[in-house]
């Protein structure tokens, strides 16, 4: 059992490095992109899902993401 949450632990910390990654590479490529209002909100409500999901709601904001 032990070994089993020890592999949930890193495939939970591995898929929040995942949403973390993802969120920067979409900040840094913003710029470059035509984004319209439907664009943005689908974004807004994609990373915010993941920053409930990923405990990551506090730095997303601080950054800008969400």
């Amino acid at each position: 059992m032990k070994e089993f949450t020890e592999v949930a632990r890193n495939a939970y910390q591995r898929a929040k490095a995942r949403a973390i990654t993802e969120a920067i590479e979409w900040q840094m490529g913003f710029c470059n992109e035509d984004y319209s209002w439907g664009d943005l909100a689908y974004y807004g409500e994609y990373f915010e899902k993941m920053a409930r999901k990923y405990g990551l709601v506090k730095e997303f904001k601080e950054n800008g993401i969400i």
